[in-house]
This record gives structure tokens, C-alpha cells and sequence, in this order.
């Protein structure tokens, strides 16, 4: 049985949603059947209503009432947000339809836990493609952040700079569909220090309610607790989030941790040196126990192109039941087709030109030559992110 702790708890969500079973073992009676109703009772989740206050607030969505922060609305600094961020998913929003529209007819993959490897804060992507998996695991570099006291910002007079800093790191996700790490890098150096508002904004704005946000450690063995008095300096901390579609009583969690998915050290510009996967056996089994059923790579800088991130590369394959990508992804040359049904969705001749030297020659012919196996792909994605331009590829185990 696999050991991940959120994904236990996450079975038993599963397995637990009321319903009533019924014994049938005493025979029926002229005027009713003899039935036992036994009610099942629903898991409890942490819940703290000022997670997802502040997702209303830095999402520019109106709280409501009782809301803690909606003496804050009131402010030019918040008004303007609000009418900034109407404007920057005014796009967004009419592309999504389209997406949904795409993905329940060519991705459909139904209950699960989805890997987003190299993500960033993209959940936008992972919930479009993947509404119904509970568990979502993001990785990536950019730092997590912490949950921010708006009203003491706003005290401070820092709340426009805060605001601002959000708002700015969504232009490229928004604009063109994936991050820059290296820009997102010098962004969380100021009043936001990480990705959280990025988070919980994209919960908010697809219609979640964000109900509990909390850290979680990474033990030896690749378990998650929420105990933090065994730490060490080596311990990687990342955040659990609980949150559900509105509408929904099904409560799903999101875990992200910011580490390094390189074989070796990686070493930032910035002077960071962070393990490599050769070493870190915990977080090895922590992704060998997550039992991901579906893994979703886009705008991934074509790491795993090179053989330095081979070990991430062979867990995403060994483990997983399916894939969504573009070409920034995996090499189409390690899906052995004897293992893997392939179908090819918009264009692909060459990467951008940054990424040119990650040309796969093999994966243009599929596109020249592939006929009912390559399919129109009806939006933009990606690094190549007009429509007609772009290109995904589904592979599905066998």
C-alpha cells in the first residue's frame, strides 16, 4: 500500500461519502422490508475561513459577509486591483470554455491524483485539464511563500506594492500560458515572497472555495507529516491545500513543494544549492508513493530532453497511466509504443527558437506523416502559444 499520508486521507474521502447500505438477511414483512440503514459518516477536513477570505480578496472577488478583510475592499488600492484583474482574465475566461469543451472529450481521465512536474503556481492548467482528479502534486522552484496579515499591509501602507507584485507575476501565465522562472524568481524577492497568491487566486477564479492551507514535511521514508518538531536544515516543507469546486462536497487537496528535480545539485544564480534526486531518496519515494495516475507537463524547458534529469523522467513513465504534454515535455522517443498509445493534437516543425537545439526531428515526421493519429488542437498553448501553432500529445499506458 502506498504510504503518502494526504493520499490515505484522500482514499478515505473517497470511500466515504455518505450514502446508506442496506442488510436484507431478516425476510420482508407484509407491510415494509426489514432494513438496517447504516450512515456512513463523511471524513472531517481542517477548515479556516480566512483562507479563503483572502483568496476572494486577492483574487479582486468581493467577500462575503463576515468576511476579515472586507473592510479592506473599500480602498482605490483594492478597487483598482479588482478592475486590473477583471481585465486580465477578461481573455482567459473566453478561452476556457473551449479548453473544458477539450479536454472532457479528449482527456476525460475521472478521479486520481495528477504529477505537474517543472508547474510553477499553474493550477489554472492542472484544473482545466484535470477537474475531477482529488489530489494534485505540483513541484517546481519558485518559493511557496507566506500566507500574508493583508491588514496589517494595509496599515503598513504595503498592500498596493503586495498587490502589484501579484498582479505582475500573472502577466506571462495569463498572456502567453506558462511562467518564467527566472522573472518569477525576482518577483518573489519583494512584499510577495512566493507563490501563494498565485494559488489561491487561480482556486478562487475557477470557482473553488480554498478551505484550509497548511506545511507539511517530507520524512525519510517519503510520508508527509504536519509535525515539524523533527525538522532538520535537510527536511523539505511544502503546503497542503484543501479546497472544493463550488457546488461540491468533494474536498481535494493540492501539495506542492519547491525542490530540485535534477539528478544532481542545482545551483541558482542567485547561489542556491539544492540536492539532487540522485540523493534524495525521501523525495524519490515520496513521488514513487503518490500513485499518480495522470502526469501533466507543459512550458517544462525541455529538462527532461536532457539525460542529467533522467531519474524524473523513468518515475513519470514507470508510474504513471497517462500523459498530457507538449513537446517541451518528455521525448516522444522514450514512449515505447508497445507500452504507450500515442494521439497528436494542433502542430509541431520546431520549438522557439531559445530551445532550438531541442528539436526532435522524429516527433515533426509524426506531424507530416501521421494522418487520423494527429488531431486539430482548437486553442493555444505552451511556449508556442497562438493557436495553430501549438501541440499536445496524449499517451496513454497500455
Amino acid at each position: 500500500m502506498k504510504k503518502l499520508a494526504f493520499l490515505v486521507l484522500a482514499a478515505v474521502m473517497t470511500a466515504c461519502s455518505t450514502e446508506t447500505t442496506e442488510t436484507t438477511d431478516s425476510p420482508k414483512t407484509n407491510s415494509e422490508d426489514s432494513k438496517t440503514v447504516v450512515e456512513v459518516e463523511k471524513p472531517e477536513y481542517p477548515e479556516d475561513r480566512k483562507f479563503n477570505d483572502f483568496a476572494d480578496y486577492i483574487a479582486g472577488i468581493e467577500g462575503t459577509e463576515g468576511s476579515s478583510l472586507k473592510g479592506l475592499e473599500s480602498s482605490s488600492t483594492w478597487q483598482n486591483y479588482k478592475t486590473a484583474m477583471d481585465g486580465v482574465w477578461k481573455t482567459t475566461n473566453e478561452k476556457l470554455p473551449t479548453m473544458k469543451d477539450w479536454s472532457s472529450t479528449e482527456v476525460n481521465q475521472g478521479a486520481g491524483t495528477l504529477f505537474y512536474p517543472f508547474s510553477g503556481p499553474d493550477f489554472l492548467h492542472a484544473d482545466v485539464f484535470f477537474p475531477e482528479h482529488e489530489n494534485i502534486v505540483m513541484i517546481a522552484l519558485e518559493p511557496i511563500g507566506t500566507f500574508p496579515n493583508m491588514v496589517e499591509k494595509s496599515e503598513a501602507e504595503k498592500d498596493g506594492i503586495y498587490l502589484n507584485g501579484v498582479r505582475k507575476s500573472l502577466n506571462m501565465i495569463l498572456g502567453k500560458s506558462f511562467f518564467r522562472t527566472i522573472a518569477m524568481a525576482a518577483d518573489f524577492k519583494g512584499e510577495v515572497d512566493g507563490n501563494l497568491p498565485v494559488l489561491m487566486q487561480f482556486m478562487k477564479r475557477t470557482n473553488h472555495e480554498v478551505m484550509y492551507q497548511e506545511a507539511v514535511a517530507m520524512n525519510p521514508d517519503g510520508t508527509l507529516t504536519t509535525d515539524m518538531s523533527n525538522n532538520s536544515d535537510s527536511t523539505y516543507v511544502g503546503n497542503r491545500y484543501y479546497f472544493k469546486r463550488e457546488g461540491s462536497d468533494v474536498v481535494r487537496t493540492l501539495t506542492y513543494f519547491a525542490v530540485n528535480l535534477q539528478n544532481m545539485p542545482y545551483v541558482s544564480r542567485g547561489g542556491l544549492v539544492a540536492k539532487g534526486l540522485d540523493t534524495r531518496t525521501d523525495l524519490v519515494a515520496y513521488l514513487e508513493g503518490i500513485d499518480m495516475k495522470s502526469t501533466y507537463l507543459k512550458s517544462a524547458s525541455y529538462l527532461m530532453h536532457r539525460p542529467t534529469f533522467s531519474i524524473i523522467r523513468n518515475i513519470i513513465l514507470d508510474n504513471s497511466e497517462f500523459v498530457l504534454q507538449d513537446d517541451s515535455g518528455i521525448p516522444i522517443q522514450y514512449f515505447d509504443q508497445n507500452k504507450w498509445d500515442l494521439t497528436f493534437y494542433g502542430n509541431y516543425s520546431f520549438p522557439i527558437s531559445l530551445f532550438a537545439e531541442r528539436h526532435q526531428e522524429d516527433l515533426k515526421n509524426v506531424y507530416l506523416t501521421g494522418g487520423d493519429n494527429v488531431k486539430s488542437l482548437p486553442f493555444g498553448i505552451g511556449y508556442q502559444y497562438r493557436k495553430g501553432t501549438s501541440n499536445l500529445m496524449k499517451a496513454v499506458k497500455k
